[in-house]
């Protein structure tokens, strides 16, 4: 239970610059505490979000120092709705699993550099069946040709981030960048792997990693069906740039030569919406192209992560058994 001041301040650092009230009384936060700090011109209230004014975050920060805390305070300038649905996916993830022999990362949003290419470059339906197209495009056959994956990179000099950024330049100058509203990053038996060097190409810190990208998305009608197959193209870009850029070699199989997994969660607000999401896109393809563990892509609601209180040891046992199946791995 939170009941004084200083310790509500100091929830809204710069992981969590935005609360309702839902997510306030979840953490035991009560209501008048929060109305004092507002009045008080402490917190701001706007559109039914919570965030730290000046003020607030010049008394975070006196409080922070106060009790050797490293932390920041959040300063939330975008979408105050869009900050606090991603710091409440990423609360009610963490609250349903311990991770109890392994560390949990969450990087929100996630953003990622990829080529700027139109739908019908990435996908198209034919006779109501999903043709994936983006490993045709020329930036994608440069890298093939230039940048092994698969076991075989492991024998050869991991690529530098100076060799990256020039090839870049001339082969995929035109860019935009993907963004996912959540990257959970699950390092399991981390203790196993505190030896293995880090790679100089890996920008964010992906190897020896299980991904789990999670995306918002629109109610999932037929209308709104090719969003889906856009955001699943860009996943699989993504991935294809692992695999030959950045992580060669550790992409699907982590450091020890276990499985490496990468899962896309399409993710609503409402139980209904989430399985229909899951009848919208059924079957879904694998895409093709390079050695690789096959990729996931599921659907999962706010409601599903809601519904019990009941705490899974790790995300295995909490995801699989919450979400909707669209793309698994192996037969159905």
């Amino acid at each position: 239970m939170v009941e004084d001041k200083e310790t509500l301040l100091l929830l809204f650092d710069e992981h969590h610059p935005c609360w309702t009230p839902l997510m306030l009384a979840r953490a035991g936060v009560d209501e008048e505490l929060v109305e004092r700090l507002v009045e008080e011109r402490v917190l701001l209230k706007e559109d039914g979000v919570y965030s730290l004014t000046e003020e607030g975050r010049s008394r975070f920060v006196r409080a922070a120092a106060e009790n050797f805390l490293p932390l920041h305070p959040g300063d939330e300038q975008g979408d105050r709705k869009l900050t606090a649905a991603r710091s409440e996916l990423r609360m009610l993830l963490d609250r349903r699993h311990l991770q109890r022999w392994g560390l949990k990362e969450y990087m929100s949003p996630f953003e990622f550099s990829i080529p700027d290419a139109a739908d019908d470059a990435l996908f198209a339906v034919r006779g109501g069946q999903v043709e994936w197209r983006h490993q045709d495009l020329p930036v994608f056959e440069a890298m093939r040709r230039d940048f092994p994956s698969g076991m075989a990179a492991r024998k050869l000099p991991a690529p530098t981030p100076e060799r990256i950024a020039a090839w870049l330049d001339r082969f995929m100058p035109l860019r935009r960048t993907m963004t996912m509203d959540l990257l959970y990053k699950s390092r399991y038996d981390f203790q196993s792997y505190a030896s293995v060097e880090p790679l100089a190409s890996d920008p964010c810190s992906l190897l020896d990693t299980d991904r789990f990208l999670f995306s918002f998305a629109p109610n999932p009608l037929p209308e709104n069906k090719e969003y889906f197959l856009r955001k699943a193209g860009e996943f699989q870009m993504f991935l294809t740039m692992l695999r030959h850029l950045y992580l060669p070699g550790f992409t699907d199989l982590d450091s020890m030569e276990q499985d490496s997994i990468d899962w896309l969660v399409f993710t609503f607000r409402h139980e209904a919406e989430a399985q229909a999401c899951a009848e919208l896109l059924r079957p879904l393809p694998e895409a093709p192209g390079g050695p690789a563990a096959p990729s996931e892509v599921w659907s999962l609601s706010f409601e599903a992560l809601q519904g019990s209180d009941e705490v899974a040891e790790t995300v295995w046992d909490l995801l699989p058994y919450t979400a909707h199946p669209i793309r698994r791995v192996g037969p159905w």
